[in-house]
């Protein structure tokens, strides 16, 4: 097939370089200059595990076309996935402008007969406003429209682009469905090959105990059938409901640290209850990111356009944007009021660059509001933070964690990056002028840490 994909993120990259591998003619089309001449040379211009090598293996190929040429992309494509981004809006809702748009421009160059497939995460209803368009702009046009929502987490694109929990398509005829549904499924069976040429992968395949034998049978029991709407709402729901499971645990982990339990033991002993699991129950910082913030606010503009009661997810929201607040007052209570804190971490998880909402971000500009004086560092997502996060009078960044310790009146573990696990604390510790350490990821050993210094974590 030709595939075209409208959109370079995370999502649409991640899905180009896979479509390519497994020999599909793919175009790759993007509005941004910079983005198509990066992945031209082989290079993804945000940071992905494994990523570098598919695209590598795509250009070398052939099969990988990154274009900003609409019309060279979209002549001949069989299949357009959408996959632009729906950023907040100014309500935090999603901005339905570039999808919109690309539905606009893709109209009057494709072919009759072409499927499109909304990859991105838009709210219910966005499928028959896209085909509204699609009608005015060439209204004798011959085309499928069909949603098929990712299921990605950034830092783990890859991995679960090739071994994925459920692929959902949504709309379409079951011939139409089944197009889609065999292209995933090719796919998954290239997963060994793609572990075995990529160590990064692999290893963490390993590590997560990821199952890489791919079974027809129970392939095809993964795949979920649905109308247009319900392909919709399925993702905005899941997402919401994970960043419920996160508040969940965030507000019991106040009232363990009010009454001297441990929310770790309280939230294994909920999540080994197998109707619920231990997944996504576990206390921090908070979440951030892309999706999930707007996802939950634009679950509740859909609530609220329909007259449906949105109260309960208002909650999630307000006690996700206190945990940081809730950080800060811990702070105060280990007797830091004032002066330097350092801050390691500024993406909204570990093993990506993404820094949109990170309550990393959103904690060292609280702390700079408050007066504090605020380093912070982190392994991949310094220049994203300056963008999103400018640095100020009192709240700067830096290259390497020695400046984040040195002359602090504490550090707070704000992304749970591998790089932070095994530093050389006690060196470090000594280079600060009060050895207060609060780790908001409860990612630290806290007996190790306890000897070291004067350490406080989520209530664990």
């Amino acid at each position: 097939m030709n595939i075209a994909i409208i959109g370079t993120g995370y999502v649409g990259l991640t899905l180009g370089v896979l479509t390519a591998k497994v020999g599909h003619k793919t175009y790759c089309i993007d509005v941004v200059p910079s983005k198509i001449e990066t992945i031209k040379k082989g290079k993804s211009y945000f940071y992905e595990l494994g990523l570098d090598n598919l695209i590598k293996h795509g250009i070398d190929s052939g099969n990988l076309i990154p274009t900003l040429d609409y019309e060279e992309g979209l002549k001949d494509a069989d299949v357009i996935f959408l996959s632009v981004g729906t950023p907040s809006d100014s309500n935090g809702c999603f901005d339905l402008t570039y999808i919109f748009k690309a539905v606009e421009d893709a109209a009057g160059y494709v072919k009759d007969g072409v499927i499109f497939v909304q990859r991105s995460t838009v709210p219910v209803g966005t499928g028959k406003q896209a085909m509204d368009i699609i009608e005015k702009t060439n209204p004798d046009l011959e085309y499928s429209y069909l949603a098929s929502p990712e299921f990605l987490r950034e830092g783990a694109a890859v991995i679960d682009s090739i071994v994925q929990d459920r692929i959902v398509v949504g709309g379409g005829t079951e011939k139409e469905k089944k197009i889609l549904f065999d292209l995933f499924g090719d796919i998954e069976k290239v997963a060994p090959q793609i572990m075995d040429e990529t160590p990064e992968i692999s290893r963490y395949a390993m590590n997560h105990m990821v199952n890489n034998d791919h079974k027809e049978g129970d392939f095809r029991e993964k795949c979920i059938s649905t109308c247009l709407e319900s392909a919709e709402l399925i993702k905005v729901c899941a997402n919401t409901l994970l960043a419920t499971k996160i508040s969940f645990a965030n507000n019991i982990a106040r009232i363990c640290d009010k009454v001297g339990a441990n929310v770790n033991e309280v939230m294994d002993g909920v999540g080994m209850d197998r109707r619920i699991s231990r997944s996504f129950l576990y206390a921090g910082i908070g979440f951030g990111g892309g999706c999930f913030p707007k996802d939950v606010k634009g679950l509740i503009n859909s609530l609220r356009e329909h007259d449906v009661d949105y109260d309960f997810f208002d909650q999630v929201l307000k006690v996700n944007e206190d945990q940081v607040y809730f950080v800060i007052k811990k702070l105060e209570e280990m007797g830091v009021k004032e002066g330097k804190v350092g801050v390691l971490g500024l993406a909204f998880k570990q093993g990506t660059s993404d820094v949109r909402v990170s309550p990393a971000g959103r904690l060292c500009e609280a702390l700079s509001d408050k007066g504090y004086d605020v380093v912070a560092t982190d392994p991949q997502a310094i220049e994203e933070a300056k963008e999103l996060f400018p640095e100020r009078d009192n709240m700067v960044y830096t290259e390497g964690v020695e400046k984040v310790f040195k002359d602090s009146e504490a550090v707070v573990l704000a992304t749970d990056w591998p790089e932070f696990k095994d530093l050389d604390f006690v060196k470090l510790a000594d280079t600060m002028k009060s050895r207060n350490f609060y780790d908001a990821r409860n990612y630290l050993d806290k007996e190790k840490m306890s000897k070291i210094f004067n350490f406080e974590n989520m209530a664990s």
